[in-house]
């Protein structure tokens, strides 16, 4: 079948269809059945000046459609390529009608199925595992004064195979006595590996109600890991202390550190013995108008500590930690340490070490401290600002050292030196010895 292309009467636009190949050389002139008026038609020459003077001349150009370079078809593919595919499909769309194919793709469907069921059975014994710990994590270190609690623990299914990702929503620590929360956090999106040991919040807000203050705390980071021991970090973007409503103190870059390394306790199995780091940083301290302190770097250690494990046991033993204090590390012979103290406050350097030696019995305890600061006005100025009732505790110490002859203060140089000692039931400040405890 020849191809037929459009022409149109050059009087009244009439359309027809008619097939190059069918027009001779010199053109052939045809009547138009609409207006009845007649009109030469000739081929394209190829040629576009003798085409545009046949136009010119009132003759209607039949152009014959232009083929595709190897006969291609519209979609690019040659005739024998498309018949290859052809082929190809059906040979594809046969596979597909065959029993057997059907039956494996059954069968992989089924092992599909069978091993998300299984993934998925497996991340929720680890995300119970993880709920479990946690809130066994949280009854013992709760006693009979305070109670830690999370509401829920949510997770995601997009923790990937290793890893796990949740939120814990409404994690609080509370007061018993005063039936108050003392730190809440709304919401906190965690991620945590098993295989790894580790764990990381995103970063979340943290609101503090202790001492008559409010205390928020912005872009809150918990990260903590057991790769090596025990390490765990807590840093906050910036912190806002208000008292009755009204701001009193900002920091920004804090940083609290805490490292343990240690096993089970021999004598005791409800007990880990290990060695503790405690270290505290803070860029920036301000108050209303002035700032307070920059800086910050602090650094506490105690080596043979003891510390109670997880378990009912360990409830029962925590629920009075100062009598753990007393004993079991008197026991362990623990010793806690100011290893470094960098501190500016007000323009005013300080100075602080020491360390304590316990013992027992507990009067056996030994324990050196020392601090020493300048410009001691300033600072005792901003105390008196701050809460009067430490102000007034400061002074009465300072007028009971001097009755005892003990020269703590130096007016003349606005200086403060106490150095101060325990050793053997006796106390002994700037080597000057007191009378003996009773």
């Amino acid at each position: 079948m020849l191809d037929q292309v459009e022409v149109f009467c050059p009087h009244c636009f009439a359309n027809y269809f008619v097939s190059p190949e069918r027009i001779p050389e010199d053109g052939v002139a045809t009547p138009c059945k609409k207006c009845g008026k007649s009109f030469t038609m000739v081929r394209a020459s190829g040629d576009p000046i003798r085409d545009r003077a046949s136009r010119q001349q009132g003759f209607v150009i039949v152009q014959a459609k232009k083929r595709r370079v190897s006969e291609e078809e519209p979609n690019g593919y040659s005739s024998r390529e498309l018949a290859r595919r052809k082929t190809d499909a059906s040979a594809l769309s046969g596979l597909f009608k065959k029993k057997g194919f059907k039956i494996g793709v059954c069968a992989a469907g089924a092992a599909i199925f069978v091993v998300m069921g299984v993934f998925f059975f497996w991340k929720s014994s680890v995300h119970s595992r993880f709920e479990k710990g946690l809130r066994q994590t949280l009854a013992q270190a709760s006693n009979s004064r305070v109670e830690f609690k999370v509401e829920s623990v949510t997770f995601s299914s997009l923790g990937g195979l290793t890893s796990t990702q949740g939120c814990l929503r409404g994690l609080a620590l509370s007061d018993r006595e005063a039936r108050k929360i003392l730190y809440y956090a709304d919401k906190v999106y965690f991620q945590f590996d098993p295989s790894k040991k580790q764990f990381i919040t995103e970063p979340f807000t943290l609101r503090v109600n202790v001492y008559n203050s409010k205390i928020i705390l912005n872009g809150c980071v918990v990260e903590a890991g057991g790769a090596d021991g025990w390490q765990a970090s807590f840093r906050a973007k910036e912190a806002t202390a208000e008292l009755e409503g009204m701001e009193v103190l900002t920091g920004q870059g804090i940083e609290v550190t805490l490292d343990f390394k240690g096993g089970d306790w021999n004598a005791d199995p409800h007990f880990l013995l290990g060695n503790a780091d405690l270290g505290l940083k803070v860029k920036q301290v301000e108050a209303i108008h002035s700032s307070v302190s920059k800086n910050v770097d602090i650094r506490l250690s105690l080596k043979n500590g003891l510390f109670p494990k997880q378990g009912k046991e360990a409830q029962a033993g925590s629920a009075s930690y100062t009598e753990t204090m007393q004993k079991k590390w008197a026991e362990s012979k623990a010793v806690a340490s100011i290893d470094r103290c960098s501190l500016s406050i007000l323009g005013s350097a300080v100075q602080l070490g020491g360390k304590v030696e316990f013992r027992s019995p507990p009067d056996e305890t030994e324990l050196d401290l020392s601090f020493k600061a300048k410009d001691f006005s300033r600072i005792m100025k901003f105390i008196h600002r701050m809460n009067s009732d430490t102000f007034d505790r400061i002074v009465l110490t300072l007028v009971d050292l001097d009755e005892k002859n003990v020269s703590v203060y130096a007016p003349n140089t606005d200086s403060l030196d106490l150095s101060l000692s325990y050793k053997t039931s006796r106390i002994t400040v700037n080597e000057k010895e007191l009378k003996p405890l009773t």
